[in-house]
């Protein structure tokens, strides 16, 4: 009875995670706003532990965060703080694709898919559905890692790649204008990986992310 009340709390704590994430990619928790245990505890019907168990795990992965008498908010980045993100980003694809072409000759990489991720990107860009793109973004990205061939490798880029897409899914909706670029850009990096040219892939995945600094400067259109 005790393994399986344990683990009924886990799938509990898991669940109560991704109601927290899906409200912030529905806009109706954004940066800075407050995460309250007891209200979600209510709205969900459960008890408080599992709640704070979620939180608990958010704020570990850093999408959340907390201040002594101030509770807990969705976590606020410095420009500083996203470029360090983009940076560390940059350096795990580039290791994944030496070896995905490297080691293997593109053994894992499946084409096919990446290009499909690409041009679903820029049928949502059509339709105005800039979550759903950014969910293909991501998809892109981590083919890419997976055909690297390594769990750690994998393990490093999912602990910093969700971080990211959550971020700027939900806060910088009014770079939309910015948009068409980034899938001119994954144009290129489809053509790099499809050549199999590990340098060109890496020069284009350097440039690919938005500049922290254009990022802090686009005015909202909202």
């Amino acid at each position: 009875m005790t393994e399986h009340h344990g683990l009924k709390r886990r799938v509990l704590r898991e669940e109560v995670a991704e109601y927290i994430m899906a409200a912030m990619l529905r806009g109706e928790l954004l940066p800075g706003h407050k995460v309250v245990e007891s209200k979600l505890a209510r709205e969900l019907n459960i008890s408080q532990g599992a709640v704070r168990e979620a939180i608990r795990d958010l704020i570990a992965q850093g999408i959340l965060e907390t201040e002594p008498y101030k509770g807990t908010r969705v976590r606020t980045l410095t420009r500083e703080q996203i470029a360090d993100y983009y940076e560390v980003r940059t350096e795990i694809e580039g290791i994944a694709v030496r070896w995905a072409i490297g080691k293997y000759d593109g053994r894992y990489l499946d084409l096919g898919y990446l290009e499909r991720c690409v041009k679903d990107m820029e049928r949502c860009f059509l339709q105005n559905d800039t979550k759903a793109m950014r969910l293909h973004d991501m998809a892109f990205h981590e083919a890419i890692v997976r055909a690297a061939g390594s769990d750690s490798l994998l393990k490093a880029w999912n602990s910093l790649g969700n971080h990211y897409w959550m971020y700027v899914a939900i806060h910088y909706d009014h770079l939309a204008s910015l948009l068409p670029e980034q899938i001119e850009k994954h144009k290129a990096l489809f053509r790099a990986i499809a050549a199999k040219d590990v340098q060109a892939y890496t020069q284009c995945v350097r440039g690919h992310y938005f500049d922290a600094d254009r990022l802090f400067t686009v005015p909202a259109t909202q």
